[in-house]
């Protein structure tokens, strides 16, 4: 089954190639599809070999640990990358990415999805945690989600109120998501390119976007800030080996080179401990851990 990929099959692949934080040990099959069917063929592979299946896509809001990933790792960036306008709506692939989305759309006068923007990820990474900022969620826009079920058959769900939470999408198990339809509003693109430099600027100015980093590591909790709580703690700065909660946004924890998984976690591990002895609060991750 593997023989019939027509993309790119590797094994022992470093998945700290393919994660932002340059951090993570090998997959054991790493699949990088061409297309549905390559995605299927990995399915079925998996199923009939008894292998778990983790999906990446710009490997962005992830830390992978140290020992890597058993199983199948699917790949879909550069897989399913293209968007189909008609009228205010969007069918976007899973590996659009964000940016690209926004831009595309926008040379087509069509906006509304302005508070993505500087969010980094694919479409399809982006519906799994509800990315967002907190203008609004990418569950905000969406009309219908389509996936493979672990058996190769396509589904459709349209969601309901409730099926996108706060940086999480009730998928069905094991489903690999596709693709999305958006809807989106008519907008002049000087508007929207307006909007979006504003955006980008304040991101620039308050993120430590030039290092290597997984975005915010915590989910804010109810009517606060991580990022604050954090710095409350006096953590901004601290540094273990080469991870480094950073200077510049205490939600972010960078990788100043060298970094290993195992000194991400012990940073994360350090904070949730200030956090609940200073506060009396239990910080959740935002970032996605995979691996052993």
């Amino acid at each position: 089954m593997l023989g019939e990929i027509r993309g790119e099959v590797r094994f022992k692949e470093p998945l700290s190639f393919h994660t932002s934080l340059r951090i993570g040990g090998p997959a054991d099959i790493f699949v990088v599809p061409q297309d549905v069917d390559d995605i299927r063929h990995a399915l079925l592979f998996a199923e009939r070999e008894q292998l778990s299946v983790a999906v990446i896509g710009g490997g962005n809001n992830l830390l992978v640990r140290d020992r890597g990933v058993r199983g199948v790792v699917l790949r879909l960036e550069g897989c399913l990358g293209r968007a189909e306008f008609h009228g205010e709506e969007a069918i976007v692939g899973a590996g659009v990415s964000l940016s690209a989305l926004i831009r595309e759309a926008a040379a087509l006068n069509l906006g509304g999805i302005e508070c993505l923007v500087g969010v980094p990820a694919t479409i399809g990474g982006a519906l799994a945690m509800n990315a967002g900022t907190p203008d609004g969620w990418i569950g905000d826009f969406v009309s219908a989600v389509y996936f493979l079920h672990p058996d190769g058959t396509l589904g459709e769900f349209k969601p309901t109120s409730g099926a996108f939470t706060y940086r999480a999408f009730d998928a069905p198990a094991g489903a690999v998501l596709i693709g999305c339809r958006l809807r989106l509003t008519r907008r002049p693109i000087a508007e929207i390119q307006k909007d979006v430099k504003v955006r980008l600027k304040h991101k620039k100015a308050t993120q430590p976007l030039a290092l290597a980093s997984a975005g915010c590591v915590w989910k804010n909790p109810p009517g606060d800030f991580a990022g604050r709580l954090i710095e409350k703690c006096g953590l901004k700065g601290k540094r273990i080996n080469g991870a480094e909660v950073s200077s510049k946004h205490a939600n972010f924890i960078v990788n100043r080179g060298g970094g290993t998984a195992a000194d991400i976690l012990a940073l994360m591990e350090l904070t949730r401990e200030r956090v609940q002895h200073q506060f009396g609060i239990v910080l959740e991750p935002e970032i996605r851990i995979v691996g052993e």
